[in-house]
């Protein structure tokens, strides 16, 4: 049974850019190795870690203007 969680996320920035990020997760509970394991798992292949290893676009533009897909 979990009876904690904390999650902690760290941004490493150089020259005004975000280089990289670390999460950890902490849980508090009874769980054996097996589990910690698939937890490991999870977390690793969750939507969230697998977009956070691609470099991600965000464009700006303005109220009212075309999009590029149109």
């Amino acid at each position: 049974m979990v009876r904690g969680l904390r999650a902690r996320l760290t941004a490493t920035e150089a020259q005004g850019q975000i280089t990289g990020v670390e999460g950890e997760l902490v849980v508090e509970g009874a769980f054996d190795d097996a589990q910690l394991a698939r937890l490991q798992e999870a977390a690793e292949g969750c939507r969230i870690s697998r977009a956070m290893k691609v470099p991600v676009e965000v464009p700006v533009r303005r109220a009212g203007s075309p999009t590029e897909d149109a």
